[in-house]
């Protein structure tokens, strides 16, 4: 089988469904056990109802950006395990970076890749990421007891610790788009301008609620601005 025919194929498509099932089975139970603890310590009905709400609305708006997410991703590896890594663990810029990365170490692109290099890819995406929340599991708590010791101790030093920590990984991912320079370079300038743009309206005028569409904006802005770029060079 080729590359598309196993990214689209039925067998896939049942597998992402029985494990998206399986999460939000195990979301609704937490769910449950936190209503009725809440309540049981006291918490009024009628709060938790607008917690719900509250909760449901805020977890709406930052879908959009990932429906975008999802449009571009499964233009590289389909759309069942687009799906199903955007549901459960993964984020767009991770997921392409990986699948480009499997890809380019085979010697293949989208074009001509086989069967072999989509199981290749998948097993990317899924161990790359598993292995940072194994590393949590065991060593989040001596880092974050380290970062806050340094900034008991010196507060510049805590700040500016958590904040190169943070700049390091978001560096990481974009040194490749500034490197290659052309349409990449140009995608990210645009994304990064309309992101400072919406900042701003929202910090300079009444309308605070469009900060939440921050990254949906600036993502499907850059997708669209990348088409034109693309044609460019």
């Amino acid at each position: 089988m080729s590359f598309k025919e196993i990214s689209q194929s039925g067998v896939l498509y049942v597998c992402v469904a029985v494990g998206l099932l399986t999460v939000v089975a195990i979301s609704v139970l937490y769910l449950r056990k936190s209503y009725n603890h809440a309540i049981a310590c006291g918490v009024s009905k009628e709060k938790m109802k607008g917690i719900i709400k509250s909760s449901i609305s805020f977890s709406i708006v930052p879908s959009i950006a990932i429906i975008a997410g999802l449009i571009s991703l499964a233009a590289v590896i389909g759309l069942p395990y687009s799906w199903f890594r955007l549901s459960v663990l993964g984020s767009v810029t991770y997921e392409l970076m990986a699948s480009n990365m499997a890809l380019s170490s085979l010697g293949l692109n989208l074009s001509n890749a086989t069967g072999y290099a989509f199981g290749l890819v998948m097993w990317a995406m899924c161990l790359g990421i598993t292995i940072g929340n194994v590393f949590n599991i065991f060593m989040c708590k001596k880092v974050h007891l380290g970062l806050k010791k340094l900034g008991g101790s010196d507060k510049k030093w805590g700040v500016l610790s958590q904040s190169v920590f943070m700049n390091a990984l978001f560096l990481i991912m974009i040194v490749p788009m500034i490197a290659s320079g052309g349409a990449s370079l140009l995608t990210l300038i645009t994304s990064a301008c309309l992101g400072l743009l919406i900042t701003f309206i929202a910090e300079k005028t009444n309308m605070k609620w469009i900060g939440n569409f921050t990254l949906a904006i600036s993502l499907i802005g850059a997708m669209a601005a990348s088409i034109f770029f693309d044609g460019l060079f």
